[in-house]
């Protein structure tokens, strides 16, 4: 299954460092269970920078969930959901179930970080706005993590296929059945 993770920040290799490096498109794929079943997740990981604007869709087709990612210690990054990412993704995957994700939740302790919000009037996004967010684009959940702590990283993924695979059911329930022909 598909599942574009959008969002405009990099993960760092620790949580100090602030390099950035753009993401034009990075793949991953992933094989986890699901009710002992095997699973393939296939991961688009694609740049929020507006460069990438016109190469970004390429990573929507077929997606049968998005992953809506957001740094817990940029406003900025948190306010592009609702302005650039929610927009976007139901205009090219309408109906597509959204995973709201806040990452880096490791740096809400990080107080050279919190020092350097605080100086320009600005806090840490808490878990009930990522909560109200997560309402307001219609996501089937909220959920939190840190990379750099592996915090929650297997449940997101579980979760993605989880939401996926319901999803991919609930369409084919309303198609009705498939009426065709099959060669081997």
């Amino acid at each position: 299954m598909n599942c574009p993770s959008l969002h405009g920040d990099e993960i760092p290799n620790s949580p100090s460092e602030t390099t950035y490096v753009p993401t034009v498109f990075e793949r991953y794929s992933m094989a986890l269970q699901l009710d002992g079943k095997p699973v393939n997740l296939y991961l688009w990981d694609t740049a929020g920078q507006e460069d990438y604007d016109r190469l970004r869709p390429l990573s929507y087709a077929d997606a049968q969930v998005v992953l809506m990612c957001y740094d817990v210690m940029s406003p900025n990054s948190f306010d592009n959901i609702l302005s650039k990412w929610y927009p976007e993704v139901t205009h090219f995957c309408p109906g597509v179930p959204i995973i709201l994700v806040g990452c880096k939740t490791d740096l809400r302790k990080d107080k050279v970080l919190l020092k350097k919000l605080r100086q320009s009037r600005q806090e840490p996004i808490t878990y009930q706005k990522g909560q109200t967010m997560a309402r307001s684009v219609r996501a089937v959940t909220y959920m939190e993590c840190s990379a750099w702590l592996q915090d929650n990283i297997p449940s997101i993924f579980h979760e993605a296929a989880v939401a996926a695979l319901s999803s991919r059911k609930r369409r084919r329930r309303q198609r009705g059945a498939w009426k065709g022909c099959l060669v081997t």
